[in-house]
Order: structure tokens, then C-alpha cells, then sequence
């Protein structure tokens, strides 16, 4: 098992972001990936590494 490394997406339209820090390999939807934005639909999401600050902040908020 190869642990990724936290990501964030962020909408192209609206604005919206999410960081996520992935447990395992296993990608849950929803859980650990969108397809779309929540907010408003958009299917055009960016896709970015985050620094080892946001993503341990990430990887917190997920335990609880």
C-alpha cells in the first residue's frame, strides 16, 4: 500500500477548495475524491499538491 500525498481541489468557477489526505491507495468517492464541485456542479476542478502543513491539517480533521 502506497499512501498519496494530501491534495487540494479547488473549483475553476465558484471558488470552492477542499484539501484531502487520503488514508490508503483506495480512493473513496466523496470521501476522498469529487468529481464535481458541490457547490455549484462544475466538473473543472483543479487539481494541486498541498504543503506537509495543510495536508497534516487535513490528515487531522479526517480522524474526527
Amino acid at each position: 500500500m502506497i499512501k498519496p500525498q494530501p491534495f487540494e481541489l479547488k473549483c475553476t468557477q465558484c471558488g470552492w477548495s477542499k484539501t484531502f489526505a487520503p488514508a490508503s491507495d483506495v480512493l473513496h468517492p466523496g470521501q476522498d475524491l469529487v468529481a464535481s464541485c458541490p457547490k455549484c456542479g462544475n466538473e473543472e476542478l483543479e487539481h494541486k499538491a498541498v504543503g506537509a502543513v495543510k495536508g497534516l491539517l487535513a490528515e487531522i480533521r479526517g480522524k474526527f
